[in-house]
């Protein structure tokens, strides 16, 4: 074996080890539940309480009727973390993923409705804001 080989081989078993350390680390200084180094099956549609959904619809509709769809993002993110941080830590990262769909879905839906009726509109630009008097919250109104 040549020195080169050693070397190789020694990094991919070095490799191997740390791998398996990382399995069963758990960061100290981290929000339990919200690591993104675990499995990849948080990424899930979960029930979540119907008043928090309510609220999120509301936020996305704030967003659009005062800031024409664009925001800091800081009263989503509160709500979102605040709910969140109520329940176990194995049900977080699932529900957090699931109420940012919910906000994201109902936002697009917002965007959409309000382009139907003012085809010039893009996100950020001023529109008629009256628009918005017609739109039901997780309604589409051309089916």
């Amino acid at each position: 074996m040549t020195i080169t080989e050693l070397v190789k081989s020694r990094q991919q078993q070095r490799i191997g080890e740390l791998g398996q350390q990382r399995q069963g680390h758990i960061n100290p200084y981290g929000t339990p539940g919200m690591s993104l180094n675990g499995p990849e099956d948080w990424r899930k549609m979960v029930p979540v309480d119907e008043s928090v959904v309510r609220q999120v619809k509301q936020i996305a509709f704030d967003h659009m009727k005062q800031g024409f769809g664009v925001s800091d993002g800081e009263d989503i993110s509160k709500v979102i973390q605040d709910y969140t941080m109520s329940l176990p830590p194995e049900k977080r990262l699932s529900a957090s993923w699931t109420l940012n769909e919910i906000f994201h879905s109902e936002a697009t839906r917002l965007g959409e409705f309000v382009h139907r009726q003012d085809p010039g509109w893009d996100w950020g630009k001023p529109f008629d804001t009256s628009i918005l008097d017609g739109y039901q919250q997780g309604v589409d109104t051309t089916a």
